[in-house]
């Protein structure tokens, strides 16, 4: 035992010895016992690791799909929409209609006949003009 926590166990399948793992949903006790398993080494290292992450800039977060689709797509006229076509050849910032994944827009034009387009569930990369 390390810290009152078990190291090796003897296993009743195989009756040999194996390191000691918790049971799946016991988390909750699993982090307090590795931190005092650990002890003082763990201390030594995470002042180190804490100085370097001071001086990186943080980088400001994209809005989530969601709420991007909402802004781009939600309260338009169903007139404004394009039928989705493998055949048509579509640019960034067009709605579209697809017949299975509904209302979306085109987010980026990716590589040849590929693009990103928005929709209420995610994005999903489609193929456009095709001839």
């Amino acid at each position: 035992m390390v810290a009152g926590v078990p190291k090796r166990v003897l296993c009743l399948t195989c009756n040999k010895q194996h390191n000691f793992r918790r049971p799946k949903g016991d988390g909750a006790n699993e982090a307090s016992s590795l931190a005092s398993a650990r002890g003082a080494s763990s201390k030594a290292g995470s002042s180190s690791s804490k100085s370097s992450k001071k001086g990186s800039p943080i980088a400001p977060k994209s809005p989530s799909p969601a709420r991007e689709w909402q802004t781009n797509v939600a309260d338009r006229d169903s007139t404004e929409f394009l039928p989705y076509s493998i055949h048509t050849t579509f640019e960034p910032g067009q709605l579209v209609n697809h017949p299975k994944f509904g209302w979306g827009y085109v987010k980026e034009t990716m590589a040849s006949q590929k693009l990103c387009i928005l929709f209420k569930d995610g994005p999903r990369t489609l193929v456009h003009g095709r001839s």
